[in-house]
């Protein structure tokens, strides 16, 4: 495990070289699997010698893990940490519990489950969502996995949406709003970072932005009132990180897409609604981003240069 020493210089970043500090603002994804051969998408997961590489040489500061059992991915976040002089931002999307990506943990219903209760019971449905959390930052945490990338804040109210949908907690801001923040509180007794996804709302589009890059066209009064509620119930519940979108929005930014767009990131997130913690894209090998508009392909040209992005 990484040394006491290491652990306090995280709280000294300036004596990071420039390089380092680099490095520490990328996750990269990885197999949770042990052995090279058990890779499933080797397009997008590096074998265990450049892992190696890009943790302990280059010091990446997160891997996000896809795959494997949870006793292999307990073995795996060990080796991970092992590798690394700084300790790691270990992560994985599990929405619906660890059992999700990993076999052998707890898998949960998806969250828009949870609204159906809470149309016949809201405090039976909170007291769900507040224990889903609890077990997977439980869970999480006995495999080494230190951040939650849940819970999905995205009112879904579009049905011809086709990446978000179960994946959301609710189809009006309000039950979003309590059953994400619910969920917020369970994990929040455990020692586990969170993430509120996908800023500033994903749910009102019927394009998959793992293949092309959405478009958004509500104004700003709809926004205010439909998209940006449960992100702003999450901001006040103390979530840890938020994680962008990849979708335009151009009563907001007429240019680039949210995941690059200062106007949203920095206008709209950290001063409007006063978010400090942690922003982090989502993957930056979806076709939304990939596929996009020439300023934004020439942005993910100069990312793909370097071999962690």
């Amino acid at each position: 495990m990484p040394s006491i020493q290491s652990v306090a210089l995280l709280h000294d970043w300036e004596h990071l070289s420039l390089p380092q500090q680099v490095a520490q603002m990328l996750v990269v994804r990885a197999s949770g699997h042990l052995f090279d051969h058990q890779i499933q998408y080797p397009d997008w997961e590096p074998s265990a010698a450049i892992l190696q590489q890009w943790v302990q040489e280059l010091g990446v500061g997160g891997v996000i893990l896809l795959g494997g059992s949870a006793a292999e991915v307990g073995w795996r976040s060990q080796q991970l940490q092992d590798w690394a002089s700084l300790p790691l931002l270990i992560a994985a999307d599990i929405e619906e519990g660890v059992g999700q990506r990993f076999a052998g943990a707890t898998w949960f219903p998806p969250p828009l489950a949870f609204s159906a209760i809470a149309h016949q019971n809201l405090s039976q449905a909170i007291a769900a969502a507040e224990q889903m959390g609890a077990i997977t930052a439980q869970e999480a945490l006995a495999l080494g996995i230190n951040w939650l990338l849940a819970p999905v804040v995205d009112v879904n109210n579009n049905p011809d949406n086709p990446v978000i949908n179960a994946r959301a907690w609710g189809e009006t801001p309000e039950i979003v709003s309590q059953l994400s923040t619910a969920f917020l509180r369970g994990a929040q007794n455990y020692a586990i970072l969170t993430a509120a996804k996908h800023f500033p709302g994903h749910g009102d589009t019927a394009i998959d932005s793992h293949l092309e890059l959405p478009i958004l066209t509500h104004d700003r009064q709809r926004l205010d009132r439909v998209e940006l509620p449960p992100f702003e119930a999450a901001i006040a519940q103390g979530v840890d990180a938020v994680m962008t979108a990849h979708l335009q929005i151009p009563s907001l930014d007429q240019q680039y897409p949210a995941t690059f767009s200062a106007a949203i990131l920095m206008g709209e997130l950290r001063q409007r609604l006063g978010f400090q913690g942690l922003i982090v894209t989502d993957a930056l090998i979806m076709g939304a981003i990939t596929n996009a508009t020439a300023s934004t392909k020439r942005l993910y040209w100069l990312l793909k240069r370097e071999p962690m992005c």
